[in-house]
């Protein structure tokens, strides 16, 4: 564990022994998330990876469906707070 800084144009410097340790050179991808009470997660990813297995996530759901439930609660909810529109 180090303690590193920000510069002027907000770059951090992740230390050699850490960059090497995760394989980390300048084309990595690095996610930030800003947790809660000043705690900020760095997290390494694959771009590639995440792609594919998006990818393959997807072609479990059946898009169709959901888009036709998501039609199907608008309209609810349209003719919930206008029943004379839909008489």
């Amino acid at each position: 564990m180090e303690i590193v800084s920000i510069d002027k144009a907000g770059r951090i410097v992740i230390p050699g022994i850490l960059r090497k340790k995760l394989k980390l050179n300048e084309s990595s991808k690095l996610l930030i998330a800003d947790v809660k009470n000043d705690l900020l997660i760095i997290k390494k990813i694959n771009i590639e990876e995440l792609a594919e297995q998006l990818e393959k996530d997807f072609k479990k759901i059946n898009v169709d469906a959901v888009v036709g439930k998501v039609r199907s609660d608008i309209k609810e909810k349209i003719r919930r707070k206008h029943p004379s529109v839909f008489g």
